[in-house]
């Protein structure tokens, strides 16, 4: 009987193992997306970003077909077709976090990207059907509450006006929310493998179409190692563990997992820049995990 439960459990405990991952991959990505974006122009390590990424996905894309049979033609462009879909909100998403990192800090850049986790709730149970249990809504409200202690807003002496790139991460957020979103309708017709590089490629094209040809020696050594790293770490490893994860657990939980993420960065930061958070940081963060561990256990529990 314990076998069977455990066997029952074990797809949900999966899908959280990847969504945990993909967060450690978003809290090691913006400390040096904000270098890259700090060196050189932000439309330019949006460019490095995407191709990294991209060439990376293509190796691993490759390497699974190795030995497999040829993919019927349907489901061919089915891949292509959901690609598209999601290329758009890629380059988008992406975009606006080049432009917001210049003026927030990687901490509160991943704070803010957060804010998918109410909307692919919301629309996960308008447009999937995925009920929202009542577990969820009071863990989100108590991680939503360490958010905004993170940001130091309760202890401010007075008015305090957002940041010049707050809603340029907002914006960046419903973004990768919809990826979320897009990837959980349509996850059990793909290869997410084959889907996550495609997306990628068409991010680039779409790229050339809102920018001119970059004079690649004017480029800066420094823009091409952060943004390589920054990609390596996000869009590739990072992004490619949530498509995984949405195989096992429902999209909210996905996100949900993925608020560790500023919690994460807040430890690199120290660790890489010498940055030490403050008591509101800390505070924060503590009630952030708490907040995150309620429909989680739960899931657990059910399973």
């Amino acid at each position: 009987m314990s076998r069977s439960v455990d066997d029952a459990g074990r797809p949900r405990r999966v899908g959280l193992a990847w969504s945990l991952f993909s967060a450690v991959g978003s809290a090691l990505m913006v400390i040096p997306w904000k270098r890259a974006n700090e060196v050189g122009d932000p439309a330019h390590a949006v460019l490095i970003l995407l191709t990294v990424a991209a060439l990376g996905s293509t190796g691993m894309a490759l390497s699974a077909r190795l030995g497999q049979r040829k993919p019927p033609r349907r489901s061919v462009w089915v891949n292509l077709g959901v690609a598209l879909a999601l290329a758009g909100f890629t380059l988008a998403g992406n975009s606006l976090s080049a432009l917001a990192i210049r003026d927030l800090s990687p901490a509160l850049l991943n704070v803010l990207l957060r804010a998918e986790v109410p909307l692919v709730a919301i629309f996960g149970w308008l447009l999937l059907g995925e009920r929202v249990e009542r577990r969820f809504w009071v863990g989100a409200a108590v991680a939503g509450v360490g958010l905004v202690v993170l940001q130091g807003l309760p202890f401010a002496a007075g008015p305090r006006s957002p940041e010049p790139g707050t809603l340029l991460a907002v914006g960046a957020s419903a973004c990768f929310g919809a990826l979320v979103l897009m990837t959980r309708f349509s996850i059990q017709r793909i290869d997410p493998v084959v889907v996550n590089a495609l997306r990628l490629w068409i991010a680039v094209a779409l790229w050339f179409g809102f920018n001119e040809v970059p004079d690649w020696e004017r480029v800066p050594r420094e823009q091409w190692v952060y943004a390589t790293l920054a990609a390596i770490a996000g869009p590739f490893l990072g992004r490619l563990a949530l498509m995984f994860s949405s195989r096992f657990i429902e999209a909210r939980l996905s996100t949900l997992a993925s608020l560790t993420a500023p919690v994460m960065t807040l430890g690199l930061a120290y660790l890489l820049l010498g940055h030490w958070p403050e008591s509101h940081q800390l505070a924060g963060g503590a009630i952030m995990l708490v907040g995150i561990s309620l429909p989680l256990l739960g899931a657990g529990r059910r399973a």
